[in-house]
């Protein structure tokens, strides 16, 4: 999702720097702006961050947990249809991420819709593919050999391992899952704002995502 966004910025960008140059076009040599203005530089000013009442809600219970049931498609062909289901924080509201993230849900843990929009600075989880992700599974599954430290592997029917790393100026904690499975060498997981490591937020958020993991079952249906 963090990186749909930087690519809107540049397409914006670029567009902005298309419009200028084609007005320069028109205009007489002194009148031309120079097309580095068009755009100021990025400053600390800009840098996403938390509101306050979320980065605040790490003191406060989590709201009971909910079986959420998703239904989706794998096994051998990929046509097969399996019954997947999970406990997930009622802090968390489901929302359409627009991308092959799903299902995804986003920390609202004042809110008590059904469904909401997804918001940029607030914390996600989901499911869907990584690159990376992907040729990690695939080493370990071969070789057994994980890509540092910050991996470890898992006690599960359904994950190979869970890890930590940084991607698109957004932390992220994920479960990675083994083949065989019906989302394989995709990972369960949950992204935030650098601002909230090392807070009381992150290991209420953290401990969502331990849950969906412990609970996770997925059943072929008849």
């Amino acid at each position: 999702m963090g990186l749909f966004d930087s690519i809107k910025k540049f397409i914006n960008a670029a567009e902005d720097i298309s419009k200028a140059v084609e007005k320069n076009q028109n205009k007489k040599p002194s009148e031309i702006v120079s097309t580095t203005t068009v755009k100021p530089a990025p400053s600390k000013a800009n840098t996403k961050t938390s509101p306050a009442d979320i980065l605040s809600s790490g003191n406060i219970p989590a709201k009971a947990s909910t079986l959420r049931k998703e239904e989706f498609f794998g096994g051998e062909t990929g046509d097969d249809m399996f019954n997947v289901s999970f406990m997930l924080s009622g802090d968390f509201i489901e929302f359409n991420s627009h991308c092959e993230i799903t299902p995804s849900f986003q920390y609202e843990p004042f809110s008590d819709s059904d469904y909401t929009d997804y918001e940029e600075n607030l914390p996600q989880i989901g499911i869907g593919p990584d690159d990376n992700i992907y040729d990690a599974v695939e080493e370990f599954e071969e070789n057994g050999t994980l890509p540092n430290e910050n991996y470890e592997k898992c006690d599960s029917d359904y994950f190979a391992f869970k890890c930590s790393f940084d991607a698109y100026g957004l932390k992220y904690y994920a479960y990675a899952f083994k083949s065989g499975t019906t989302r394989e060498k995709e990972m369960l997981s949950l992204n935030y704002l650098p601002d909230i490591c090392g807070t009381e937020l992150e290991k209420k958020l953290k401990a969502a995502l331990d849950e969906i993991a412990s609970t996770y079952s997925e059943t072929k249906a008849n």
